[in-house]
């Protein structure tokens, strides 16, 4: 269990522009020690991640935010760093209009844990406290935007932050340390080619087809796309959102280009479109109009694991306010695209009777 938090003031010892990237000995028995709880747990080891974070948090440099828990003393301390990118648009010409402001974190675990104890599994003790020091860090950014309504923050997730951070351990009783690289993930920059005459042809046809509206499926499209940016930007809730969101849209159109074909008038597809539930329109209509399994409470099919995976992940998500993990929002987003080739598989089984539907698909 987490206890109330204190914060340390090392002003003496360092200002903003003196920012010391990892604790010394020094910072460590005249800062953080009297910050202990020493008759609960004696700390016998340090792991620190130093790591920038895409938004300025307006935390002085000189206060250290400590956290004690029953896996140790967490601390962090907080730096801002700007950013000209003043030569992405003016050339030689420098403003300070467009400094981007971010705020480099220094996270520290002080643990009660025998370093030979460690070393055994350093891997797993490095990835454990990582989790548990970025929970911390997300509660600490959650209580400043509500406490100073500041939007320009959001929750952090691995892949928000560089694929390598910097990290150092410290043996206390030695005070022997050691720095090494932590990987996060590895969403590295990828050096895409240029695109080619023929495929330059297809973008352009392709153009025509979207500002004409010419295949209502297109623009649904859209949202799998963001669905899967925002994944690999570790927007876990966002990318359940858009993706789920997708799938409802192109049930919706496929409902409405259902009702097109049976001849009703605009009046009595709106009207339906109005009135009929979202899931009515799956268990009722999509099964009897396209055959095939639309049971969702059946495991191991595509429409079960979507039901299960992504349609009320994101119900918890939007109604609870919940933050999936990564695996939740990976099973998610690839329960729904398998969902939405199952749907497309069962257009195309029904060429004779769909055969407009099928050349959406082509």
């Amino acid at each position: 269990m987490e206890e109330v938090s204190k914060h340390g003031d090392s002003r003496s010892r360092e200002t903003e522009h003196d920012f010391s990237t990892f604790v010394t000995k020094e910072e460590y028995e005249m800062v953080l020690l009297p910050l202990y709880n020493l008759e609960r747990y004696k700390p016998r080891l340090i792991i620190e991640f130093e790591l920038v974070i895409p938004f300025y948090l307006p935390i002085d440099v000189n206060n250290i935010i400590t956290i004690k828990s029953e896996k140790g003393n967490l601390s962090f301390k907080f730096n801002k760093i700007s950013i000209d990118h003043s030569s992405e648009y003016l050339g030689n010409m420098k403003t300070s209009m467009l400094n981007k402001h971010k705020t480099k974190v220094l996270m520290i675990a002080a643990v009660d844990l025998e370093h030979e104890t460690y070393l055994k599994d350093c891997q797993r003790y490095k990835n454990d406290y990582f989790i548990q020091l970025l929970s911390v860090l997300n509660k600490i950014v959650l209580s400043y935007m509500i406490t100073m309504n500041d939007d320009d923050c959001h929750y952090l997730t691995k892949e928000m932050l560089p694929a390598f951070l910097l990290a150092k351990e410290t043996n206390i009783e030695s005070w022997e340390s050691s720095s090494f690289l932590f990987v996060l993930h590895m969403n590295l920059p990828i050096e895409k080619e240029l695109v080619s005459k023929a495929e330059m042809y297809e973008i352009t046809s392709f153009y025509s087809v979207i500002t004409s509206n010419s295949n209502p499926f297109v623009i649904g499209e859209q949202l799998t796309y963001m669905a899967k940016k925002s994944f690999r930007q570790g927007y876990y809730m966002e990318s359940i959102n858009y993706v789920q969101t997708s799938v409802e849209t192109l049930i919706r159109t496929l409902f409405e280009e259902l009702l097109i074909v049976e001849g009703k008038s605009d009046f009595e597809i709106n009207k339906q479109l109005e009135d009929t539930a979202f899931m009515h329109i799956i268990k009722r209509h999509l099964s009897h109009k396209l055959g095939g399994n639309w049971d969702v409470n059946k495991r191991n099919t595509p429409i079960g694991e979507w039901y299960e995976n992504t349609y009320q992940i994101r119900n918890k998500a939007i109604h609870k306010g919940y933050i999936p993990t990564f695996q939740e929002a990976d099973e998610a987003l690839n329960c729904a695209l398998d969902f939405k080739k199952f749907i497309v598989e069962r257009i195309k089984k029904n060429t004779k009777k769909f055969r407009k539907l099928n050349e959406y698909f082509k």
